[in-house]
């Protein structure tokens, strides 16, 4: 038996090897050595390496066998052994889910990047001298905007955000501040979504949000130089990268006009008369609906339908959001009805959040109450609005901007997968 790749034989050095085989192939058309009766090409699991065996010999070999043998000086594998387990690999199980053959880049490969990933991300910030905080994952009370469904527990909420949290440092005098944490969503399942994901969110007291949009393409430069193994520097496009309100994509994919004035009606019939009114068809009027909710269900719909033409883009900031959907951002000094929001796009994929912060309490506590007017008149439970973080608005937090992050997600763009699945150990249906 010896390898069937220079670089496989390379890889393997002297001594005992331990793998399990993933395939056998018999008659390989190009073996090393003459092929005879007892000649098979067997797959081999070595840790988290795959290599191709060329084995001469008489032992019977079946895929899922547990084998053991030696490589001498010269490379060659002598002394084969062959165990009792196997396995069924076309049932469910550990033993591939991380690392099948066919696929590639593995699973495997991909949570290694994963770790660089966050490795360089925490360099990042450290380079820029923030400090890195730990704020509960189980709170008295969750974000109560209506899109949101956060998990209750018998001692409270988990979180969907750390962000009254780490606004209540801002507010307690940290400047620069950034957090990794896990965050829970339920009933958030798809392609790129899972109820449980990691969230990268970092602030800056007195600053304003084109400085954080500026901290994304600088962090994403720095990731592309550092992490091993792969071309990111390539794929990563230099900043700047493009800027576009929400406004002109709009005029630009609709025809329609945004003022930040309109209403939920007003904007059906502008849908209506550029003709886009299929896009609503069966979005009915519902009279229970909340103003600001029916608005929302209107809008997204079109936003729908302009998400699917930038698919393929380079990275996009798209901000100046209508204040109806942003209940935490403070509105735009120069553009009235609309807020200091940011969301940045990749490939058509939501990626990153951002919010010029409100910080005047009272319009805080009116925008929390409309919230929970929209769970209600969707059929959702009241949840207890935070009042400890009402409070440290109404004692003075700085003018922030704060960004929130996927990180499942710049794993997925860096490494050019399509499901959340592939880079996360374990999904909520594999538990």
């Amino acid at each position: 038996m010896t390898s069937s790749s220079q670089t496989s034989r390379n890889s393997l050095l002297s001594g005992r090897c331990y793998g399990r085989i993933l395939e056998v192939i018999c008659g390989n058309e190009k073996p090393l050595k003459p092929a005879s009766e007892n000649h098979k090409n067997i797959l081999v699991l070595i840790k988290d390496q795959l290599y191709e065996l060329n084995y001469q010999g008489d032992s019977e070999l079946s895929t899922g066998l547990l084998i053991s043998f030696e490589i001498s000086e010269k490379g060659e594998v002598v002394k084969l052994k062959t165990g009792a387990s196997s396995v069924n690999f076309e049932a469910e199980g550990d033993l591939l889910r991380w690392r099948r053959p066919a696929i590639n880049p593995s699973r495997m490969k991909l949570l290694r990047v994963r770790q660089q990933i966050i490795y360089g991300i925490r360099e990042w910030f450290e380079l820029q001298e923030f400090i890195e905080t730990e704020t509960p994952l189980l709170v008295s009370a969750p974000n109560p905007e209506s899109q949101l469904s956060p998990i209750k527990t018998d001692s409270g909420f988990l979180i969907t955000s750390p962000e009254f949290q780490m606004k209540r440092l801002l507010a307690g005098g940290f400047e620069k501040i950034f957090q990794l944490v896990r965050c829970f969503r339920k009933a958030e399942r798809g392609p790129l979504h899972n109820q449980e994901f990691t969230m990268l969110e970092w602030y800056r007291s007195n600053e304003a949000l084109e400085v954080l949009m500026s901290d994304i393409e600088q962090m994403v430069l720095h990731l592309s130089k550092t992490i091993t193994g792969e071309n990111f520097a390539e794929k990563i496009p230099l900043p700047p990268w493009s800027r576009v309100t929400v406004s002109s994509l709009f005029k630009k994919h609709l025809n329609i006009i945004l003022d930040g004035s309109e209403s939920s009606t007003h904007l059906r019939e502008k849908a209506q008369l550029s003709g886009h009114a299929e896009l609503l068809v069966d979005l009915a009027t519902q009279s229970d609906l909340t103003e600001s909710l029916a608005y929302e269900q209107i809008f997204f719909r079109l936003w729908d339908y302009i998400e699917a033409e930038f698919a393929n883009s380079t990275p996009l900031f798209v901000y100046e959001w209508p204040l109806p959907l942003a209940s935490l951002a403070r509105p735009c000094p120069q553009r009235s009805g609309f807020v200091e929001r940011v969301e940045l796009y990749v490939n058509g994929m939501e990626l990153a959040n951002g919010f010029g912060e409100l910080t005047d309490a009272a319009e805080q506590r009116r925008r929390f109450e409309q919230d929970l007017k929209n769970r209600l008149s969707e059929g959702r439970g009241p949840v207890p609005l935070d009042e400890k973080f009402l409070k440290c608005l109404e004692q003075g937090m700085p003018e922030s901007s704060g960004m929130a992050m996927g990180i499942d997600r710049l794993v997925m763009w860096l490494c050019g997968v399509k499901q959340i699945r592939e880079v996360l150990c374990f999904t909520e249906d594999e538990i």
